[in-house]
């Protein structure tokens, strides 16, 4: 249930959702091939009702739900990570290097390698 401006909230599939990126106090949350929605509550406030459904916080600014993403790899310096949503979002997010254990364990808490 994202919260939208003037009190609205829609009922959304979990399953729909790629990321959450913060936008100041309120965040955006990104479906497949359409304009993200504002939800008026910040990242930690949304992330608290998704993370139960497997979503992960991979920066400070971003989380995403690990089933929507295609690659985790190093990212160009060399010295940190990002991941590459799947089509046809394929947005490139950095993890932190904090982060990017709790994103792994969710791939193995799904019996993935």
């Amino acid at each position: 249930l994202l919260h939208l401006a003037g009190r609205i909230r829609r009922v959304v599939d979990a399953d729909d959702i790629y990321s959450l990126e913060a936008q100041g106090d309120e965040t955006d949350v990104r479906f497949r091939g359409a304009r993200p929605l504002r939800d008026v509550r910040s990242l930690g406030e949304v992330l608290a009702d998704l993370a139960p459904l497997g979503f992960v916080r991979i920066h400070r600014n971003h989380a995403v739900h690990p089933g929507r993403v295609r690659e985790i790899r190093p990212d160009a310096s060399g010295s940190g990570w990002e991941v590459r949503l799947e089509p046809p979002v394929n947005l490139v997010l950095p993890v932190s290097r904090r982060s990017l254990t709790a994103l792994l364990r969710a791939y193995r808490a799904k019996g993935d390698p």
